[in-house]
């Protein structure tokens, strides 16, 4: 038996100061809300603690402990298994304040948030990994909302913002090979056959390797690596008709320069940008007719060695896109498909977004240093 006790006061989260909201993801994947002074960065990549800096100082404001954080970019949840059982809770990005704390019953895995931060999902999978537990919850209403037990060895995508709809990813024999499935929580029941695009196989091949949601719920876009064929593509993910397609990245490479690939969706939710610093290829991708529309080259630059994919930031206009390999940074006029720098930052990066006004970049070294650059010409502004 399943059993969820809310508790009130369990995570405890110090040096808590106030500000008006993350970024999704935190990373910088747009430019920070008005009024903020803030950089989120998620140093140790999607899963890992979140911290909040002052642009202005360089200092750490507070930090979000490791755990998912909501495409919205409002909520943040985390789950920590204990003897008695698993603490969920759930924060808020803006100030780190604890919103609500659960206790489900055994050990369980967090495995995905829906995009407004309602649904969460917990997972755990037998040994021999041919039968999988989900639990979803309802984080707002502090209650277990769903309790699944799926034969086959399957991971979640995502929950609906209803809460109607778990997508996901059921493995199958080779690790490799995986199909998209949907599970109808409204009617309790597993789709049949498996989701895919037009024209396109059920059964698909590839590596997650990262992943972005937008913030209204309407897509999951995941990109995979394909080692055998040596190309990356997009799995652009339908969440309103629940149809998958696949959008295969230009060019080849070995698998050390596709894990370079990181994604970038524009704040209107309609284009999404594939770059690759170790291939030196940008793709401009149209989500509404689901294809690659531009493609740009550049020279290669240095990656940042075993930096986390990040996703770049972009402006408020979706004109400038600033992304990395994880130490230079480089930049992207999407008016007129140019790709400009590298802009020399001395070091591995953390984290870097836009700042007020989107005038400046500022971006954060692993060594602690905020450096600030001038977002129209890339020059570095001297403190």
């Amino acid at each position: 038996m399943r059993r969820l006790i809310p508790l009130l006061a369990l995570l405890v989260v110090p040096g808590v100061a106030s500000a008006n909201g993350c970024p999704s993801p935190c990373s910088g994947q747009i430019s920070s809300p008005d009024g903020t002074q803030l950089l989120y960065v998620q140093p140790a990549g999607v899963g890992g603690p979140v911290h909040a800096y002052d642009t202005s100082s360089g200092g750490r404001m507070f930090s979000l402990p490791a755990g998912i954080t909501s495409a919205d970019g409002r909520s943040h949840v985390t789950a920590t298994a204990h003897r008695v059982g698993t603490v969920v809770s759930r924060l808020r990005v803006s100030n780190a304040q604890v919103t609500g704390t659960v206790l489900v019953d055994g050990r369980w895995r967090l495995a995905g948030v829906a995009p407004n931060g309602r649904f969460t999902a917990l997972a755990r999978k037998a040994r021999d990994r041919r039968s999988t537990d989900v639990t979803i919850l309802d984080v707002t209403r502090d209650r277990i909302a769903h309790t699944l037990d799926l034969p086959g060895d399957f991971e979640v995508e995502t929950v609906s913002n209803d809460g109607e709809r778990l997508f996901l990813i059921e493995r199958l024999a080779s690790k490799t090979k995986y199909v998209v499935r949907l599970f109808d929580l409204s009617s309790n029941r597993l789709a049949t056959k498996p989701l895919r695009g037009k024209g396109e196989p059920s059964v698909m091949a590839g590596y997650a390797w990262s992943g972005v949601g937008s913030p209204d719920g309407r897509w999951l876009l995941t990109l995979y690596l394909n080692s055998e064929r040596k190309l990356a593509f997009v799995h652009a993910l339908d969440l309103v008709t629940s149809k998958p397609t696949c959008i295969f990245l230009p060019g080849r490479g070995s698998f050390t320069s596709l894990k370079g690939y990181s994604l970038t969706l524009s704040p209107n939710g309609r284009k999404l940008y594939a770059t690759n610093t170790a291939l030196g290829v940008l793709s401009e991708i149209d989500l509404v007719k689901r294809k690659v529309v531009r493609t740009a080259r550049f020279a290669r630059g240095v990656r940042g060695g075993n930096t986390p994919t990040m996703s770049g930031t972009i402006s408020r206009s979706g004109r400038m896109l600033y992304f990395s390999g994880g130490r230079d940074l480089f930049a992207y006029d999407a008016a007129y498909g140019v790709v400009r720098g590298p802009y020399a930052t001395g070091g591995r990066l953390s984290g870097y977004g836009f700042g007020l006004g989107d005038r400046r970049i500022h971006a954060l070294r692993a060594d602690g240093r905020m450096l600030t650059f001038e977002a129209a010409t890339g020059k570095r502004r001297r403190v």
